[in-house]
């Protein structure tokens, strides 16, 4: 059976087939073909003829309907299916949780993607924890001054650290200059009081930028703002099409719970 993912960032659209194993599909930009998107759909169903599309997309969701995108250009018009073939959609954070606990066999698990955005999905016992739809949007969460958000608010964790809120993000990597700076801080203590809320055995952060940190420096980072008694294990997912697999997921296991 096939199934495909999608993930709509705010860079990429990045698309995955997974037919017993995953095949990379191919990566679009967000800023072409997110007002074309059901087009690009077409065009996907006629090549890999899925029995379902999952869709992880950097929006929020209430009810099931999309209520803002911080970091995408415009909302998608988000539909149940298309050509007869079912869609399932959910916050991209909330596909990579997924996607980290299945292949980790993690029961809880705290998962962070940083990129042009930073999102977090939660699965305990196994399952996606949404809330009322926007549950641990980490990303958001004020930390302190009066740095404007995308989202309209200020002192956002984005406004220091994002793919947005970084100057070069690519050069702060290539440097190492990136762990001294202070948004690497306020990340450290936010994913710090994150699992002390929750938790979890398994901490995975992933994303273009994420899945490139040091895990050791990252590490270090979160733990210098723990307690003792917390112990998850920390783990850098360099896989940038992890929120598209993922999203194979989620279509796979709504398509067979229908």
């Amino acid at each position: 059976m096939v199934f495909l993912g999608i993930d709509v960032g705010g860079t990429n659209i990045d698309v995955v087939v997974m037919d017993g194993e995953f095949e990379v599909g191919n990566v679009f930009s967000t800023k072409v073909y997110l007002p074309r998107f059901y087009e690009l759909l077409d065009k996907l169903l006629s090549t890999y003829k899925p029995k379902a599309i999952g869709v992880g997309a950097a929006m929020w969701f209430r009810d099931n309907k999309p209520v803002k995108a911080p970091n995408l250009p415009e909302l998608i018009d988000v539909r149940g299916t298309i050509s007869n073939t079912p869609i399932f959609w959910d916050n991209d954070a909330n596909c990579f949780a997924l996607y980290c606990s299945i292949v980790e066999d993690a029961r809880n698990l705290l998962g962070i993607t940083i990129g042009t955005g930073i999102g977090c999905g939660i699965v305990v016992d196994k399952n996606v924890v949404r809330g009322g739809g926007l549950a641990c949007e980490i990303g958001h969460i004020f930390v302190g001054g009066r740095k404007k958000c995308v989202c309209g608010g200020h002192g956002h964790l984005e406004c220091y650290f994002s793919g947005w809120s970084l100057k070069n993000p690519e050069e702060l990597i290539k440097s190492g200059k990136i762990y001294k700076i202070k948004g690497f801080n306020l990340l450290c203590k936010a994913i710090a009081n994150a699992v002390m809320l929750l938790d979890p055995d398994f901490v995975a952060i992933g994303g273009r930028i994420g899945g490139r940190l040091n895990g050791k420096k990252l590490k270090n980072g979160i733990y210098e703002y723990v307690m003792p008694h917390f112990n998850p294990e920390i783990k850098i997912v360099n896989d940038p099409l992890a929120v598209a697999k993922g999203a194979c997921y989620l279509a796979k296991l709504s398509y067979q719970s229908r």
